[in-house]
This record gives structure tokens, sequence and C-alpha cells, in this order.
């Protein structure tokens, strides 16, 4: 009842500007906690390459890292699922990076990400420029790079329906084989016995525009290594409106996360993608989340059923 309750206050405060979000939340060590939820259809299994051990910390060996008040911790595992991740580019015609998003291997040469880092906004086409995918990027660093050489998509963000805002990228190489790749799973956010099972055990990886912040600066530029907000949650689905379908989450993400898989690990010990982040709502006034937080933005995210279908036929 509380929940209902909470999920009504924010139905009537959400609006669709779009602004980067920044959620204060306490500091803490974060390893990623398993999911109950074994009605939630696997639509995509996951693939571990030989050799690799999943591990549920980004951080290999003994490094801590707390970024002030900051849900993000920085991502320096090259281990699965987190090998799986990383940075789709906009090159011009001399390597020179125009811009970038978050990317997530699918399959052996699929990659997951949102429209809007694939379709020009001055155009409302799909861009002329090269796009490659950067597995794992780490202070700036990735050992492979993968150029796209296709392409599928649900919709303009710019002009048509937001909640179709998906892409699914097509690589010259299998860069799967060797890093990684995620599968899916349909989760009915609608449920509140699902919701309630699901708080607190979301998260999101991606490489936004003001991470890792100067107090890290030993990790690389911002957006040379990659922020996991973990322990998050989806407070419901929009149930009408511009974003209708979509999935209302407190992840921590800035632009440059655009495409970040919402993920989770379950209790089979996989991991696999529930949902993909792609911007943001402000509120029209603070509410108090289920945490005790008070924010004035949430951020949003598109459901699996969304793209699932187009990137079975495509893996």
């Amino acid at each position: 009842m509380i929940h209902r309750w909470f999920s009504l206050v924010i139905l009537g405060l959400l609006t669709t500007v779009l602004t980067p979000p920044l959620l204060a939340q306490r500091p803490h060590e974060v390893r990623v906690e398993p999911i109950a939820l074994p009605e939630a259809e696997i639509g995509g299994t996951a693939y571990v390459p030989e050799g690799q051990v999943p591990s549920n910390r980004p951080v290999d060996g003994p490094i801590r890292a707390i970024v002030n008040e900051d849900n993000r911790t920085p991502v320096l595992s090259r281990q699965y699922p987190w090998s799986a991740i990383g940075r789709v580019d906009w090159l011009d015609a001399e390597g020179t990076v125009l811009g970038s998003c978050t990317g997530t291997l699918i399959g052996p040469s699929l990659v997951l990400t949102n429209a809007h880092c694939l379709i020009d906004e001055a155009t409302d086409e799909p861009t002329q420029l090269t796009l490659v995918f950067r597995p794992n990027v780490i202070q700036g660093q990735s050992e492979e790079v993968g150029q796209v050489v296709a392409y599928d998509y649900g919709d303009s963000p710019f002009t048509g329906n937001q909640t179709e805002d998906w892409a699914l990228l097509t690589l010259d190489q299998p860069l799967g084989e060797r890093y990684g790749y995620l599968g899916w799973r349909t989760v009915d956010f609608t449920d509140e016995t699902t919701l309630a099972e699901a708080a607190g055990k979301i998260s999101v990886a991606g490489y936004s525009g003001d991470f890792p912040p100067a107090s890290l600066s030993g990790l690389g530029d911002p957006g040379e290594t990659a922020g996991l907000s973990a322990d998050c949650s989806v407070l419901l689905v929009a149930p009408e409106g511009d974003l209708a379908g979509s999935l209302i989450h407190t992840c921590d993400t800035n632009p440059g996360a655009s495409g970040a898989p919402l993920f989770a690990l379950f209790e089979d010990g996989e991991y696999y993608i529930v949902g993909l982040h792609t911007g943001s709502v402000e509120l029209l006034e603070n509410v108090t989340l289920p945490t005790g937080e008070q924010t004035d933005v949430l951020n949003r995210g598109i459901p699996v059923s969304r793209w699932a279908d187009q990137a079975a036929a495509l893996r």
C-alpha cells in the first residue's frame, strides 16, 4: 500500500524535461547481490568466456573507492560481466572522438545501446560518422575496438516515441566471444511483489561525462572509466503520457551513461539485463524516496520487451 501511494505521487509530478541527475546516497562498499525472480522469462542467455570467473565486485584486487556522496564506484575489473560493458564512440575522419555513450555486448557481435546514440539530432537520421565499440574501457584504454557495420533501432527519441529509444549495433568482429555477453530477462515491474523483491538490487554501469571526478583523477578523465551505481531500484512503470511504459529508476547517471544496462544478478548466478537506461525526468517538486532520501529528479529506462525480439533475431 505504501508503494502504491508513492507511485501515485511520482506520477503526478513527472515531467518530460530531460536533465542529468545526481542522487546523493550514502557511501558504501559495492557488491552486487542476487535477486530472486524465478518467474522472469529468460529471453537471451549469457555467455562467460572460457577462463573468465564471474565477479560480483567491480574492482579487482584490494582497491576501494568512495566517491564523496555519489553512489557510483569505478569499474576497474577486467572480469565478466564488467568486461561486456563498454563505450560507443562517434569518430570523425581523423579518428577524433566527437561524442560517446555506453553500450553492452549481448551477443558475439551485437551491442545494445540507445537510439539517440546512433541518430544525428540535426538530421534525425543515423549518423554518417564512424561508430565504434570499445569493450571494458578503464582509464581510457581498451584492448580491442569493434567497428559498427550494421544497426537496427526502435524510433527517433527526438521526433518519435521516447520509449522506443533503443538501438542494436552489429560489429565487424565477435568481441563477445572474448569479453562475454549479457543475457536478458523480461521482468514485470508493474507487479508490486516484483518491485519489492528487486528493490535495492538493480545496477547500472556507464561512462558518464562527469565520472571519474577530479578526486579520482588517477582513473582517467571523465568518461574514461565506467561508474557503477548499485543497490538502486525501479520505482514504477509510467502508465501514461509521453513516457508511458518507461521504467522510472533511482540509479545514478549523467550524460554519457545513455545506453547503459539496467542489470541484476539472479539466483542462478547469472547476470541479466532487465532494462535499458535512456535518460532522466524532472519532478515538479521534491519527493521522499522509500530510502528516505529526497530528490527532484529521477531516471528512466526502457523495458526489455521493447527490443528483445529484434535482439534475438540479430543475435
